[in-house]
């Protein structure tokens, strides 16, 4: 097994290492908000660690670029849409001061 092997196995177990840590997170929180901090992880480091595998994996050329492209959009939206999510729960919740619903 070559050094390009291993890094790929690495960075592959340790997006799986925080996708599953992410999941056992979510399992022992109780309320929604709490919920949506463990799956953030998921996008913001393992997506972008899949893909850093992936790019090392191919190498230089244009699908390992198409790769950076994907995952970079999935580690910029991810967090943004947990954020929205959970403003719109804390909405429903009544969580927000007046004037300030979602």
């Amino acid at each position: 097994m070559g050094g390009r092997e291993i890094a790929v196995v690495v960075l592959l177990g340790l997006a799986g290492l925080v996708v599953v840590l992410s999941a056992v997170g979510f399992l022992a929180a109780r309320d929604t908000l709490p919920r949506l901090h463990f799956v953030t992880p998921v996008t913001s480091v393992a997506g972008p660690l899949t893909g850093a595998a992936y790019v090392v994996q191919l190498g230089p050329g244009l699908a390992a670029g198409l790769g950076v492209v994907v995952v970079a959009l999935l580690a910029v939206t991810g967090p943004v849409l947990g954020s929205a999510v959970a403003r719109v729960g804390a909405a429903e919740d009544g969580l927000l001061p007046d004037g300030d619903q979602a």
